[in-house]
């Protein structure tokens, strides 16, 4: 009975293990499928060999809204959205030159990112300039919700205004 019991005591750290595990592997849709494209902008630093947690999971949620499109069927001119990925280095500069090499080499249709407001206020006006609407997952800067400076410019979360309107209503 001893040895069983020694078995258990030695399974339980095996699965706690393997349920708090950092770095997931997944089978993503390969970015050159197709000739249609979204750019995403992750603000990993530039030239490190590990990613922060917060770009893998911003990077990693982008690619699963593209497997959803394609479970779903949207397809643009018959052909599914195919993506590319680029780090920014978290700087503005970064963001510009991975994007301008993307958009010279593919038909990028949409952009989205990058992260820090610094960077999608110039990505925003390249994308206006370029007739490409832009997405950030996580710039605040109120100047970004001004529609005439930034007319192809969208966010996912709301700026720093209207968070601290919230945050002085609520008290």
């Amino acid at each position: 009975m001893l040895p069983m019991r020694c078995f258990r005591w030695w399974i339980l750290p095996f699965i706690f293990g393997q349920l708090n595990i950092h770095y997931a592997r997944a089978a993503w849709p390969l970015p050159n499928m197709s000739s249609i494209q979204l750019l995403g902008l992750f603000a990993d630093a530039a030239n490190t060999s590990e990613p922060t947690e917060f770009s893998t999971h911003s990077c990693a949620m982008f690619k699963a809204a593209l497997v959803l499109s394609q479970q779903y069927n949207m397809k643009i001119d018959g052909q599914f959205i195919g993506w590319q990925a680029a780090q920014t280095g978290g700087n503005a500069i970064g963001a510009l030159r991975s994007t301008c090499q993307a958009v010279a080499t593919a038909n990028i249709i949409g952009i989205v990112g990058p992260a820090f407001s610094r960077e999608s206020s110039i990505i925003a006006a390249f994308a206006h300039s370029d007739n490409i609407p832009a997405i950030s997952y996580a710039a605040t800067n109120p100047g970004l919700s001004d529609r005439n400076a930034y007319p192809s410019f969208y966010r996912t979360v709301a700026s720093d205004a209207a968070v601290t309107l919230a945050v002085v209503a609520w008290k």
